[in-house]
């Protein structure tokens, strides 16, 4: 009995004088040091040898082997095949052997490095996954690049999507991107419990760089001649007096409205008011980014017109959504349609997949669903393009629920059924096939890329009527090359010659800001300058409404300014924008060479000032007639005589006549028909009136000069 007390205690005692081994300690030591960070406990071991001998890896070989000049000794190599169609199909993970808790902070340690391959690739790129064992939700989900040298990751987590018993949680790599040689060593989990703040840890993703970041790269020239090409045109303005003569030493001043290439972002109709999440601010910054009254040119929106979320009505009312629609259209904004056919089973209704074995029924029910979008509701209207289809890489559930059935070899054979149909249906609307699996995912070549230009190609074999790819932009904690960028969309337009939208684009919050401001810069720089591209598409402008990655949003949750907004308002109202006060010269000409899109020229005629809008979207020869305008339209009032306020504003107006004078006033809707009329006396006056949402004109005169006041009612 002694003995076995003796035993007991011994082997009690070795377990509490256990210690870490030499790589753990001296992490923990380094950063309480640094970070004053103590108290960690080990979710996984705090031994490399037991980290790695609880590990495991998949798809791929697998050696082990040590080093000698790092902190850590103990490395694992994985010798991964091209061909993979998705990163998980490669990967290595480690599982939780003590519970990790919502709120526990937690730091993840991980060198990682790629020797080359027997082709000479000798860069590499993981996904670093951190994520629940049974629905995969992520704690983590972060892409980074990897080279020949070894970088340490210190990747800090905030717990959030449960509590994790034991085995729970899985921590580690996916690595089937592409054929790679990568090197794993030095991983360790350090939980800091939920009482210290996230800050406190430190985080590096080593992605202070991208390629093509630098100044002089060698992208950039060729960049700034083709934007000088394709996105700007030759302006002759020709203005003639009352007699039709020439007028020389005139002055004309140019002022750009909008771009032919659209600006956008994605909304949330709710935001609007009468919507359940009205924000007065989110309207006002949405049409005035730059201060000056320059917003967005083109909206998307975020869920409000996808299919199962239009019929149970997830975010906004379908109401507010047609209300919205129509107050976007008539202020001249482009709508994306976002989505008519999602074809997987957790992004239809329910119904679909509760009748997966009747193809006739699915059939059935996305011609209904088409008809009542594109013709019952008439949403072709206000929309201007629409994705068709939307990721159908990976949502392949109807295309198998069809397959083999008549008339359906591969099942996919009703992708340009759909294309067809939503043709007949949206005769003037641009139609888009829209996935993530280029840019989001980084894959410049492969199985996956190249099946999804398979597929494409198989569309319009098929008489699919595409006009164009959209490329969702969901881009990682490591930045795409711009040189990947501008390959990506030289290797689609050569393959298809369709045009191409920026659809969806955003940046993780561990990109650092200033970095997030210089690669949106570059990539705006490099999508606006190639041939193919029509628009470029926040996924979400501000950080409360972002889906997930808020690193590129232009305001901060208090609207404040990012230093993404920065850069993206000197480019887009900036350098990229055409404002110009010009002289005509004897024959009564000024040239000017502009950016593409909507302009005003105010001038005199006759003493007297008048306005002229018109849309240059190819070399132009604009004359200016004098006498059309005097015989046709009174001068203006004075420039800010007469003002509205709160405008754009939900409710009554006030109008301010600062003239000595009563103005005659006409308050007329988008088509022209009058809704109210009166005098406006020198001073403030309340217009309350019971209006829906859209554009208005209040028309005013004082008999001899004339002007339009554009009012909003939100």
């Amino acid at each position: 009995m002694r003995i076995t007390l003796l035993l007991l205690t011994s082997l009690c005692m070795g377990l509490l004088t256990a210690q870490p081994d030499a790589y753990h300690t001296t992490l923990t030591t380094w950063l309480s040091t640094q970070y004053t960070l103590t108290g960690a406990t080990y979710p996984t071991h705090d031994s490399e040898v037991e980290n790695f001998s609880a590990s495991g890896g998949y798809g791929m070989a697998q050696t082990s082997g040590t080093v000698s000049d790092q902190d850590f000794t103990r490395i694992l190599k994985f010798s991964v095949p091209g061909g993979l169609l998705n990163p998980w199909d490669a990967g290595w993970n480690i599982s939780n052997t003590q519970p990790v808790n919502i709120g526990d902070k937690v730091l993840w340690v991980i060198y990682l490095r790629v020797s080359p391959t027997e082709a000479g690739n000798s860069t590499g790129q993981v996904s670093l996954i951190c994520e629940r064992n049974d629905t995969y939700e992520k704690e983590v989900n972060i892409n980074v690049e990897l080279t020949e040298t070894w970088r340490r990751y210190f990747i800090a987590m905030d717990i959030s999507t449960r509590n994790h018993p034991v085995g729970g949680l899985t921590t580690g790599l996916h690595l089937g991107s592409r054929q790679q040689n990568v090197e794993v060593g030095g991983f360790a989990l350090l939980n800091y419990g939920n009482s210290v703040p996230l800050d406190q840890l430190p985080s590096d993703l080593n992605n202070d760089e991208y390629g093509g970041f630098e100044a002089d790269a060698a992208w950039r020239a060729p960049a700034a001649d083709r934007i000088e090409s394709i996105r700007k045109s030759d302006l002759e303005l020709t203005v003639l007096d009352v007699d039709g003569n020439p007028m020389a030493a005139t002055d004309v001043q140019l002022r750009m409205q909008r771009h032919a290439f659209d600006f956008g972002t994605a909304i949330k109709a709710c935001r609007f008011p009468g919507g359940r999440c009205y924000n007065p601010t989110y309207v006002s910054k949405l049409f005035d980014l730059d201060g000056r009254g320059h917003g967005f040119s083109a909206v998307v929106y975020e869920n409000d017109l996808k299919w199962p979320a239009w019929e149970d009505e997830w975010v906004s009312t379908n109401e507010q959504t047609i209300r919205n629609m129509q107050l976007l259209s008539e202020m001249d904004i482009d709508v994306r349609g976002h989505v008519l056919l999602w074809p997987g089973w957790s992004n239809m209704p329910d119904r679909m997949e509760q009748n997966s074995n009747n193809p006739d029924y699915l059939k059935g029910e996305i011609e209904k669903h088409l008809v009542d979008f594109l013709e019952t509701k008439n949403f072709d209207q206000y929309v201007t393009d629409w994705d068709v289809l939307n990721e159908v890489n990976t949502n392949t559930d109807l295309a198998a629920a069809l397959r083999g059935t008549p008339g359906y070899t591969t099942g996919r054979e009703i992708y340009a059924e759909v294309f067809k149909r939503a043709r007949e249906l949206a005769p003037d609307a641009e139609l888009y096939i829209n996935d993530y699996i280029t840019m989001s995912l980084k894959n410049t070549d492969g199985a996956l890329y190249n099946q999804y230009k398979s597929f494409i190609q198989e569309m319009l074999d098929q008489g699919a009527p595409m006009d164009g790819v959209g490329f969702q932009a969901h881009l990682g904690a490591s930045p795409n090359s711009i040189y990947d960028i501008l390959g990506t969309l030289d290797d689609f337009h050569e393959a298809f010659g369709l045009q191409a939208k920026i659809t969806e684009f955003d940046l993780p919050r561990n990109v650092p800001e200033e970095l997030a401001a210089d690669y949106l810069a570059d990539f705006l720089t490099a999508t606006f300058s190639h041939e193919s591209v029509e628009s470029f598409m926040f996924w979400n402008f501000w950080d409360v409404d972002t889906w997930a990655n808020p690193g590129a949003n232009l305001y901060d949750g208090g609207f404040n300014e990012t230093p993404a907004h920065a850069a993206f308002v000197d480019l887009v109202f900036n350098e990229w924008w055409t404002d110009a006060d010009l002289t005509t010269d004897n024959d009564g000409k000024a040239t000017v060479r502009g950016f593409k899109g909507t302009y005003e020229v105010t001038l005199d005629c006759n003493g007297e000032s008048y306005v002229v809008a018109f849309d240059m979207n190819d070399d132009l020869a604009q004359t200016i007639d004098c006498s059309a305008l005097v015989s046709t339209t009174l001068p203006t009032l004075p420039e800010g005589s007469v003002e509205a306020y709160p405008n754009p504003g939900r409710g009554p107006w006030t109008i301010n006549n600062h003239l000595p004078t009563t103005l005659d006033a006409v308050l007329i809707d988008g088509t022209g028909r009058k809704l109210w009329s009166g005098q406006m006396l020198t001073g403030n006056h309340p217009l309350d009136l019971d209006l829906p949402a859209g554009v208005y004109h209040l028309q005013l005169t004082d008999g001899t000069r004339a002007s339009s006041l554009r009012l909003i009612q939100l």
